[in-house]
Protein backbone atom coordinates (compact mmCIF):
# COMPACT_ATOMS: atom_id res chain seq x y z
CA UNK A 1 0.00 0.00 0.00
CA UNK A 2 1.57 3.17 -1.08
CA UNK A 3 2.38 5.92 2.01
CA UNK A 4 2.36 9.33 0.87
CA UNK A 5 5.11 11.82 2.45
CA UNK A 6 4.66 15.17 0.72
CA UNK A 7 2.55 17.22 2.14
CA UNK A 8 2.74 20.12 -0.47
CA UNK A 9 1.91 17.66 -3.15
CA UNK A 10 -1.07 15.12 -1.66
CA UNK A 11 -4.54 15.09 -2.99
CA UNK A 12 -5.84 18.48 -4.00
CA UNK A 13 -3.19 20.23 -1.55
CA UNK A 14 -0.97 21.51 -5.36
CA UNK A 15 -4.45 23.41 -6.50
CA UNK A 16 -4.25 25.94 -3.07
CA UNK A 17 -0.53 27.02 -3.57
CA UNK A 18 0.71 28.38 -0.20
CA UNK A 19 3.80 29.13 1.30
CA UNK A 20 6.66 26.35 1.45
CA UNK A 21 7.51 25.27 5.29
CA UNK A 22 10.07 22.70 4.60
CA UNK A 23 6.87 20.11 3.78
CA UNK A 24 6.05 20.44 7.77
CA UNK A 25 2.47 22.03 7.14
CA UNK A 26 -0.25 23.06 4.48
CA UNK A 27 -4.07 23.83 5.10
CA UNK A 28 -6.78 23.64 2.47
CA UNK A 29 -9.80 25.18 2.13
CA UNK A 30 -12.88 23.09 1.48
CA UNK A 31 -15.61 25.26 -0.05
CA UNK A 32 -18.79 25.60 -2.80
CA UNK A 33 -16.89 28.64 -4.78
CA UNK A 34 -13.42 26.63 -5.33
CA UNK A 35 -12.35 25.04 -8.38
CA UNK A 36 -13.77 21.71 -8.33
CA UNK A 37 -11.00 19.95 -9.40
CA UNK A 38 -10.19 15.73 -9.65
CA UNK A 39 -7.55 14.13 -8.23
CA UNK A 40 -4.94 12.16 -9.62
CA UNK A 41 -6.16 8.60 -9.98
CA UNK A 42 -3.76 6.71 -7.39
CA UNK A 43 -5.54 8.74 -4.17
CA UNK A 44 -8.41 6.99 -5.33
CA UNK A 45 -6.66 3.84 -3.81
CA UNK A 46 -7.09 2.82 -0.21
CA UNK A 47 -3.32 4.37 0.87
CA UNK A 48 -1.53 6.02 3.91
CA UNK A 49 0.02 9.30 4.77
CA UNK A 50 2.81 9.83 7.27
CA UNK A 51 1.76 12.97 8.98
CA UNK A 52 -1.28 13.95 10.83
CA UNK A 53 -4.55 15.29 9.51
CA UNK A 54 -7.30 17.56 11.33
CA UNK A 55 -10.27 18.02 9.36
CA UNK A 56 -12.33 20.83 10.72
CA UNK A 57 -16.10 20.53 8.93
CA UNK A 58 -18.84 23.45 9.36
CA UNK A 59 -20.41 20.95 6.50
CA UNK A 60 -19.67 17.77 4.93
CA UNK A 61 -21.55 14.94 2.98
CA UNK A 62 -18.32 13.52 1.59
CA UNK A 63 -17.63 9.74 2.67
CA UNK A 64 -14.83 8.94 3.48
CA UNK A 65 -13.67 5.55 4.72
CA UNK A 66 -10.29 5.95 7.84
CA UNK A 67 -9.50 2.59 9.14
CA UNK A 68 -13.05 1.33 9.92
CA UNK A 69 -14.97 4.04 10.13
CA UNK A 70 -17.03 6.02 7.00
CA UNK A 71 -16.98 9.79 7.62
CA UNK A 72 -20.02 10.86 5.85
CA UNK A 73 -22.83 13.90 6.58
CA UNK A 74 -20.94 15.59 9.59
CA UNK A 75 -21.99 19.37 10.93
CA UNK A 76 -19.83 21.55 13.42
CA UNK A 77 -17.17 18.19 13.52
CA UNK A 78 -13.85 17.22 13.72
CA UNK A 79 -12.14 14.57 11.80
CA UNK A 80 -8.71 13.46 13.14
CA UNK A 81 -6.10 11.25 11.79
CA UNK A 82 -2.84 10.17 12.80
CA UNK A 83 0.17 8.71 10.44
CA UNK A 84 -0.22 5.45 8.98
CA UNK A 85 -3.65 5.11 8.90
CA UNK A 86 -5.24 3.56 5.95
CA UNK A 87 -7.87 6.34 4.44
CA UNK A 88 -9.62 5.91 1.20
CA UNK A 89 -11.48 8.70 -0.65
CA UNK A 90 -14.99 7.84 -2.46
CA UNK A 91 -16.04 9.87 -5.72
CA UNK A 92 -18.06 12.52 -5.82
CA UNK A 93 -19.28 15.11 -7.42
CA UNK A 94 -19.02 19.12 -6.10
CA UNK A 95 -21.11 19.40 -3.35
CA UNK A 96 -21.64 22.25 -0.57
CA UNK A 97 -19.53 21.30 1.78
CA UNK A 98 -17.54 23.53 3.93
CA UNK A 99 -14.12 23.35 6.40
CA UNK A 100 -10.62 23.05 6.04
CA UNK A 101 -8.31 20.45 6.35
CA UNK A 102 -4.90 20.88 7.83
CA UNK A 103 -1.73 18.72 6.94
CA UNK A 104 1.39 18.71 9.56
CA UNK A 105 4.08 16.58 10.86
CA UNK A 106 5.73 17.10 14.45
CA UNK A 107 8.59 18.81 13.22
CA UNK A 108 6.95 21.96 13.03
CA UNK A 109 7.21 22.12 16.59
CA UNK A 110 10.13 22.57 18.69
CA UNK A 111 8.96 20.74 21.84
CA UNK A 112 6.48 18.38 20.56
CA UNK A 113 8.49 17.59 17.30
CA UNK A 114 8.22 13.54 17.37
CA UNK A 115 5.20 11.65 16.86
CA UNK A 116 4.82 9.93 20.43
CA UNK A 117 5.13 13.25 22.56
CA UNK A 118 2.91 15.07 20.08
CA UNK A 119 0.09 11.81 20.80
CA UNK A 120 1.03 12.11 24.47
CA UNK A 121 -0.09 15.98 24.80
CA UNK A 122 -2.76 15.26 22.48
CA UNK A 123 -4.66 11.47 22.89
CA UNK A 124 -7.34 12.62 19.82
CA UNK A 125 -4.29 11.65 17.88
CA UNK A 126 -4.56 8.28 18.34
CA UNK A 127 -2.70 5.48 15.96
CA UNK A 128 -5.22 3.19 15.42
CA UNK A 129 -8.19 4.83 15.70
CA UNK A 130 -10.05 8.15 13.99
CA UNK A 131 -11.58 10.15 16.10
CA UNK A 132 -14.96 12.19 14.73
CA UNK A 133 -15.69 14.67 16.93
CA UNK A 134 -19.18 16.44 16.84
CA UNK A 135 -19.41 19.59 18.97
CA UNK A 136 -21.27 22.19 19.97
CA UNK A 137 -21.93 25.48 18.03
CA UNK A 138 -20.05 27.51 20.74
CA UNK A 139 -16.81 25.03 21.05
CA UNK A 140 -17.03 24.93 16.92
CA UNK A 141 -17.09 28.67 16.56
CA UNK A 142 -14.28 28.95 18.61
CA UNK A 143 -12.38 26.88 16.49
CA UNK A 144 -13.19 27.78 12.71
CA UNK A 145 -11.91 31.28 12.94
CA UNK A 146 -8.52 29.52 14.15
CA UNK A 147 -8.43 27.61 10.82
CA UNK A 148 -9.87 30.60 8.54
CA UNK A 149 -6.75 32.76 10.05
CA UNK A 150 -4.01 29.56 9.58
CA UNK A 151 -5.38 29.59 5.74
CA UNK A 152 -5.03 33.23 5.34
CA UNK A 153 -1.41 33.52 7.23
CA UNK A 154 0.05 30.28 5.42
CA UNK A 155 -0.13 32.07 1.85
CA UNK A 156 1.14 35.34 3.26
CA UNK A 157 4.06 36.97 2.74
CA UNK A 158 4.74 39.08 5.93
CA UNK A 159 7.39 38.93 8.44
CA UNK A 160 7.35 36.06 10.74
CA UNK A 161 4.31 34.37 8.68
CA UNK A 162 5.82 30.89 9.32
CA UNK A 163 6.13 31.38 13.37
CA UNK A 164 2.68 32.96 13.25
CA UNK A 165 1.43 29.79 11.60
CA UNK A 166 3.25 27.48 14.05
CA UNK A 167 1.83 29.10 17.13
CA UNK A 168 -1.80 29.16 15.56
CA UNK A 169 -1.42 25.76 14.38
CA UNK A 170 -0.57 24.94 18.58
CA UNK A 171 -3.31 27.45 19.57
CA UNK A 172 -5.54 25.32 17.54
CA UNK A 173 -4.60 21.91 18.96
CA UNK A 174 -5.22 23.32 22.30
CA UNK A 175 -8.66 24.25 21.77
CA UNK A 176 -9.39 21.19 20.68
CA UNK A 177 -8.16 19.31 23.31
CA UNK A 178 -10.48 21.34 25.27
CA UNK A 179 -13.80 20.90 23.69
CA UNK A 180 -12.52 17.00 23.48
CA UNK A 181 -11.70 16.31 26.40
CA UNK A 182 -13.17 13.16 28.32
CA UNK A 183 -14.23 11.94 24.99
CA UNK A 184 -17.16 14.47 25.30
CA UNK A 185 -19.13 13.91 21.85
CA UNK A 186 -17.69 11.51 19.94
CA UNK A 187 -19.31 9.92 17.00
CA UNK A 188 -18.36 6.46 17.55
CA UNK A 189 -20.06 3.55 15.28
CA UNK A 190 -20.17 0.71 17.62
CA UNK A 191 -19.13 -0.29 21.12
CA UNK A 192 -15.82 -1.85 20.21
CA UNK A 193 -14.53 1.49 18.36
CA UNK A 194 -15.75 2.83 21.57
CA UNK A 195 -13.42 0.69 23.88
CA UNK A 196 -10.70 0.92 21.39
CA UNK A 197 -10.34 4.48 21.63
CA UNK A 198 -10.89 4.57 25.69
CA UNK A 199 -8.16 2.00 25.58
CA UNK A 200 -5.74 4.44 23.55
CA UNK A 201 -6.84 7.28 25.67
CA UNK A 202 -5.44 5.19 28.68
CA UNK A 203 -2.21 3.85 27.42
CA UNK A 204 -1.15 7.64 26.34
CA UNK A 205 -1.99 8.65 29.89
CA UNK A 206 0.17 6.22 31.75
CA UNK A 207 3.11 8.86 31.69
CA UNK A 208 5.26 6.40 29.39
CA UNK A 209 4.87 3.62 31.18
CA UNK A 210 3.80 0.43 29.45
CA UNK A 211 1.16 -1.89 31.66
CA UNK A 212 0.25 -5.55 30.66
CA UNK A 213 -3.29 -5.98 29.00
CA UNK A 214 -4.77 -7.19 32.52
CA UNK A 215 -3.58 -4.19 34.02
CA UNK A 216 -4.79 -1.99 30.97
CA UNK A 217 -8.43 -3.28 31.35
CA UNK A 218 -8.56 -3.39 35.27
CA UNK A 219 -8.15 0.67 34.57
CA UNK A 220 -11.19 0.57 32.29
CA UNK A 221 -13.03 -1.90 34.51
CA UNK A 222 -13.51 -4.07 31.88
CA UNK A 223 -12.44 -8.12 31.41
CA UNK A 224 -9.22 -8.62 29.78
CA UNK A 225 -11.23 -11.08 27.49
CA UNK A 226 -13.57 -8.34 26.93
CA UNK A 227 -11.12 -6.05 25.78
CA UNK A 228 -9.11 -7.94 23.67
CA UNK A 229 -12.55 -8.67 21.88
CA UNK A 230 -13.08 -5.28 21.26
CA UNK A 231 -9.46 -4.34 20.01
CA UNK A 232 -9.35 -7.11 17.77
CA UNK A 233 -12.97 -6.02 15.93
CA UNK A 234 -11.82 -2.88 15.99
CA UNK A 235 -8.70 -2.92 14.36
CA UNK A 236 -7.72 -6.37 13.48
CA UNK A 237 -4.89 -6.50 15.81
CA UNK A 238 -4.34 -7.87 19.43
CA UNK A 239 -4.62 -5.24 22.62
CA UNK A 240 -0.72 -6.35 23.02
CA UNK A 241 0.10 -5.77 19.60
CA UNK A 242 -0.95 -1.93 20.03
CA UNK A 243 0.87 -1.62 23.38
CA UNK A 244 3.92 -2.72 21.52
CA UNK A 245 2.82 -0.10 18.53
CA UNK A 246 2.78 2.38 21.17
CA UNK A 247 6.10 1.21 23.23
CA UNK A 248 8.09 0.92 19.50
CA UNK A 249 6.67 4.46 19.20
CA UNK A 250 7.90 5.95 22.34
CA UNK A 251 11.53 4.08 21.90
CA UNK A 252 11.86 6.20 18.72
CA UNK A 253 11.15 9.17 19.79
CA UNK A 254 13.60 8.70 22.49
CA UNK A 255 16.46 7.28 20.42
CA UNK A 256 16.22 10.39 18.11
CA UNK A 257 17.37 12.78 21.33
CA UNK A 258 20.94 12.31 21.03
CA UNK A 259 22.01 12.81 24.61
CA UNK A 260 19.98 9.20 25.15
CA UNK A 261 21.98 6.24 25.09
CA UNK A 262 20.42 2.87 23.85
CA UNK A 263 21.03 2.00 27.46
CA UNK A 264 18.88 4.98 28.48
CA UNK A 265 16.02 4.10 26.18
CA UNK A 266 16.19 0.43 27.40
CA UNK A 267 15.79 1.51 31.06
CA UNK A 268 13.33 4.21 29.89
CA UNK A 269 10.78 1.31 28.78
CA UNK A 270 11.28 -0.39 31.44
CA UNK A 271 14.02 -3.35 30.29
CA UNK A 272 16.47 -5.00 32.99
CA UNK A 273 18.61 -5.56 30.23
CA UNK A 274 19.98 -3.43 27.29
CA UNK A 275 19.95 -6.75 24.69
CA UNK A 276 16.40 -7.54 25.79
CA UNK A 277 15.23 -4.28 24.44
CA UNK A 278 17.52 -4.52 21.50
CA UNK A 279 15.31 -7.87 20.34
CA UNK A 280 12.44 -6.42 21.53
CA UNK A 281 13.19 -3.44 19.09
CA UNK A 282 14.79 -5.26 16.53
CA UNK A 283 11.31 -7.85 16.58
CA UNK A 284 9.00 -5.25 15.65
CA UNK A 285 10.98 -3.12 13.13
CA UNK A 286 13.01 -5.29 11.32
CA UNK A 287 16.50 -3.22 12.02
CA UNK A 288 18.23 -2.65 15.41
CA UNK A 289 17.92 0.34 17.59
CA UNK A 290 21.57 1.39 16.84
CA UNK A 291 20.61 1.37 13.21
CA UNK A 292 17.71 3.27 13.38
CA UNK A 293 19.33 5.77 15.17
CA UNK A 294 22.32 5.90 12.37
CA UNK A 295 19.14 6.03 9.23
CA UNK A 296 17.13 8.94 10.83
Amino acid sequence: MKVYSDINSYFLNGTQPANDYANSFFIRKIAKEMDHVEPDDEFWEPHKRDFFEIAILQTSNTNIQIGNQTMNQLKNSLAIVSPFQVIHYSKVPPNDDYGYIIYFNASIFTNLNQSYGLQNEFPFFKIHTMPLYQLSENDFNGILPIAQELYKESRSTALHNFEIVRSLLLILLYKVKRSTQNNKGMVTTNRFDTIMSKFEQVILSNNHHFLSVNDYASKMNISPIYLTECVKKATGKSAQKVIIDYKILYAKTLLHQNDNSVADVAYALDFNEVANFNQFFKRNTGITATQFRKNK
